[in-house]
């Protein structure tokens, strides 16, 4: 079993949770964690920090909200 190409990320993760020999799927969970590494890291240089919350600048005008049920 080659453990180095995988055509997606599906495929080498139900790879290393059905291998049997403890290496080989020590190696594949190892594969499976840099993947997800690589993931993260890039989520966390391509996400923008969101923007502050607005604040109110006025009450809420309590006759302008509605109960529904």
């Amino acid at each position: 079993m080659s453990t180095s190409h995988f055509d997606n990320f599906s495929d080498l993760y139900r790879a290393a949770f059905a291998e049997n020999d403890p290496e080989i799927k020590q190696l594949l969970l190892a594969h499976v964690k840099h993947a997800l590494d690589r993931w993260a890291e890039s989520e966390r240089n391509t996400s923008l920090p969101s923007p502050p919350s607005p604040k109110p600048s006025s009450p809420i005008d309590r006759h302008a909200l509605h109960r529904v049920a």
